[in-house]
């Protein structure tokens, strides 16, 4: 018994460098295109299959990881922008003293500071991956 619970230790350990990154980029684009081709096969949704051979298309052709990352950072300026707006407006809405203003201005706050920390994520990754490829 102790000894295939060793082995299996050992094969998730010797299996962790294997497993394979979450996709980013382009890759990630690509693979969740070809799972989304993959289901619309399953359900004979001839429609959809074009749709997203045509978009896997285009992604294989013309998707770059570098232009993903401007993309990005120019959303993390926006979203930046965003949570700033939002926390002068729960600053106007502590001046007020309305409980009910407060929460829902909060709220709103903490959705945007989500939305800019996912990005932040996001962008990491994408220029670890760009840098990666400038080596």
């Amino acid at each position: 018994m102790n000894k295939s619970i060793a082995v299996l230790a050992l094969g998730f350990w010797l299996a962790g460098p294997v497993m394979a990154a979450p996709a980013v980029g382009c890759a990630a684009k690509r693979d969740a295109l070809v799972s989304a081709l993959s289901e619309a096969r399953a359900h004979d949704n001839d429609r959809q299959v074009a749709g997203l051979q045509q978009a896997l298309n285009n992604v294989e052709a013309y998707c770059d990881d570098g232009a993903l990352l401007k993309e990005s950072d120019r959303k993390l300026v926006e979203l930046k922008t965003k949570v700033d707006e939002r926390l002068s407006e729960l600053q106007s809405a502590r001046v007020e003293g309305k409980p009910d203003k407060i929460a829902k201005k909060q709220a709103k706050l903490d959705e945007a500071q989500a939305k800019l920390q996912q990005e932040q994520i996001h962008n990491g990754a994408l220029r670890a991956l760009v840098d990666d490829k400038n080596k």
